[in-house]
C-alpha cells in the first residue's frame, strides 16, 4: 500500500496504460458536497509510486468519462461537469501531454457510461446528465469515438438514465442500468436485453471484465440507502 501520491478526492476516474503500464488518473473533488472542489490534475501509478504528470491540460472536473484506446496508444477522456457546469470537450492523454481533440459530439454531460471496443477500434459513451431547456435529464443516447469525430450511433435501447456501468467483454459492449438493473450488450448497430436474473436495481456499482477467465464482475452499490456487498459474475456473453 502506498499512501502518497494524489490529495484524497472522489469523482475522479482511472484507467490502465497497457502499452506504458501504467495506471492513469485524473481529476475528481476534494469534497463530494462541493462541486467547485474540483481537480484537473493528472497522476500515474507505475506499480510503486505515484507521480504528478501534468497540472495543465483539461479544465478541472469530476464525473467524467475516461478509456484508454489500445489502437492508438491514447487515454481519451470526455464531458464531466464542474460547479454544476456540464462539459463535452475531449481530450486525449499520450503519456507526455494533453491535448484537446474535439469540442462537439455528444451535448455537455457526465455520469456516463464508456469503454474501449478493441476489435472495432472505438471507444463507447453511454447516457449520462446534461441540460435540457434549464433541466437536468438524464439521456439514453449512444455515441462512438475512433480518433476524429465523434458519431451518435444509437437513439434506442436502453432507457435514459446517468452512471451505468460500460465494460467491454472482447465481442460485445456490456453495460448494466441502474435504474431497473437490467443488462444489455451493444454489437456496434444494435443494443439487446439480456433476459437474465441479476444484480438487481441499485446505484454506485462497479463493473469490469476479467478477460483472463471471460467474465464480468459486478460489485456492490446500493438500494434505498442501504450498502451491498455482494459479488456479481456474467458469464458467456455473446
Amino acid at each position: 500500500m502506498n499512501d502518497l501520491g494524489p490529495p484524497p478526492r472522489s469523482a475522479h476516474t482511472l484507467v490502465f496504460d497497457s502499452v506504458r503500464q501504467r495506471t492513469v488518473c485524473f481529476g475528481g473533488l476534494s469534497n463530494i458536497s462541493d462541486p467547485s472542489s474540483a481537480f484537473g490534475d493528472t497522476w500515474e501509478w507505475d506499480g510503486q509510486d505515484w507521480t504528478q504528470m501534468a497540472a495543465t491540460g483539461p479544465s478541472a472536473r469530476s464525473f467524467h468519462a475516461l478509456v484508454y484506446d489500445s489502437n492508438r496508444g491514447r487515454t481519451v477522456m470526455f464531458g464531466g461537469q464542474i460547479t454544476g457546469a456540464f462539459l463535452n470537450d475531449t481530450w486525449e492523454w499520450d503519456g507526455p501531454e494533453w491535448t484537446q481533440v474535439a469540442d462537439t459530439g455528444p451535448s455537455p454531460r457526465d455520469a456516463c457510461g464508456a469503454s474501449y471496443d478493441r476489435s472495432r477500434r472505438r471507444t463507447i459513451l453511454f447516457g449520462g446528465e446534461t441540460l435540457n431547456e434549464g433541466m437536468v435529464v438524464q439521456v439514453g443516447e449512444t455515441w462512438e469515438f475512433g480518433g476524429g469525430a465523434w458519431t451518435q450511433a444509437a437513439t434506442t435501447g436502453p432507457g435514459p438514465i446517468a452512471g451505468a456501468e460500460l465494460a467491454y467483454n472482447g465481442t460485445l459492449a456490456l453495460l448494466f442500468t441502474l435504474s431497473d438493473g437490467s443488462t444489455w450488450t451493444w454489437d456496434g448497430k444494435h443494443w439487446t436485453e439480456r433476459q437474465d436474473i441479476g444484480p438487481g436495481q441499485r446505484v454506485g456499482v462497479a463493473m469490469t471484465f476479467d478477460s483472463l477467465r471471460k467474465r464480468a464482475v459486478l460489485f456492490g452499490g446500493g438500494q434505498a440507502g442501504v450498502l451491498r456487498q455482494d459479488t456479481w459474475e456474467l458469464s458467456e456473453v455473446a
